[in-house]
């Protein structure tokens, strides 16, 4: 069939029917009804988009802001010190902050987390002379000025040599909080279990549950996941005590008496001064050691600084003896 023929058929069908009024209205009012319709939904998507796009822009704005902040009003106040490491030590600043090496004399700020690898460890100068130390594979927030969180690994505290601290300090682990009454004690997560071993002092161990544990000198308590405790007592020093002395921030030794000089050393490494005469203890009274300890561990240190003098020590189980060549060698055997 062509163009023709169609045209034929048209011709012979002749003209349609014209609609009635009522049917066009009812035809036009139902067109009408459904271009309104499209219409309004075209406006509902249009302004969908735009409130989608508007939050989309207020969130990158806020993210951008709390990015910025820092740059925009300047460092926030800086509540501890990262005093030494060794190794891979890490720090991060939120959830939006990616991991970044961490150098010594960096100050560090509420929130932020430092986490050391398999052979890293750290330590951190907090208020009131107080030291925390990081051990292997440890992972450590820092909630605020007087407390730590501490999700994995192990923590070593030394308040000071003073009987009451001068600041306070919680070290939060997932089974409760610990907090000291003049102290040096470590605090270690073992998967579900907590392990605190107390060096000098007191330590009070809060559970979840609401229970209270007291602990002091020489005693381990281990803290099972159902809450139960188990209380040994160990010794002050050894080679489980050993990844502390390795962390042990420097002291200044230009102008300090061998007095105070050793009495460090002894605290650093669990062992008590001793002196092999009265003599002996009235020499080392007199004697200011000068020079540097950058870099030695405390046992390094005192031989060190010893070699300069004229007195020697040897260390005798849980004491280092001080004195002349002769009496401390002639104690050692």
């Amino acid at each position: 069939m062509n163009d023709k023929d169609i045209e034929q058929v048209l011709k012979s069908a002749g003209p349609r029917e014209k609609p009635s009024v009522d049917f066009e209205r009812m035809v036009h009012s139902r067109l009408r009804a459904e271009w309104l319709g499209l219409v309004a939904d075209n406006r509902r998507h249009r302004r969908r988009r735009t409130v989608l796009a508007l939050a989309a822009s207020v969130v990158a704005a806020a993210i951008g802001i709390w990015i910025a902040a820092p740059r925009l009003t300047g460092p926030a106040d800086a509540i501890a010190t990262m005093a030494l490491t060794a190794g891979e030590v890490r720090m991060k600043s939120g959830w939006f902050d990616g991991w970044h090496e961490i150098v010594e004399g960096q100050p560090l700020l509420t929130g932020q987390t430092l986490a050391t690898g398999p052979s890293g460890r750290g330590a951190l100068a907090l208020p009131g002379g107080v030291s925390a130390r990081l051990d292997h594979d440890t992972r450590l927030t820092i909630a605020g000025a007087e407390e730590l969180t501490l999700d994995r690994g192990a923590l070593y505290v030394d308040s000071g040599p003073a009987a009451v601290p001068s600041s306070r300090l919680d070290v939060i682990t997932p089974s409760g909080s610990v907090r000291h009454i003049g102290s040096q004690y470590e605090v270690r997560v073992m998967g579900n279990e907590v392990r605190l071993r107390v060096r000098e002092g007191q330590v009070e161990w809060r559970a979840r549950t609401g229970a209270i544990e007291r602990s002091r000198t020489g005693v381990q308590l281990t803290i099972a996941g159902d809450g139960t405790v188990k209380r040994v007592s160990i010794p002050l020093y050894g080679e489980s005590w050993d990844w502390i002395a390795a962390t042990a921030p420097g002291i200044e030794i230009e102008g300090l008496p061998l007095g105070r000089f050793l009495s460090w050393v002894g605290r650093e490494l669990g062992r008590e001064i001793t002196y092999a005469s009265p003599q002996s203890e009235s020499e080392v009274a007199g004697i200011v050691v000068h020079g540097s300890i950058s870099g030695l561990t405390p046992a390094q240190a005192l031989n060190a600084v010893l070699a300069t003098t004229t007195v020697r020590a040897v260390i005798a189980d849980g004491r280092i003896v001080v004195g002349s060549q002769e009496r401390v060698f002639k104690l050692a055997d």
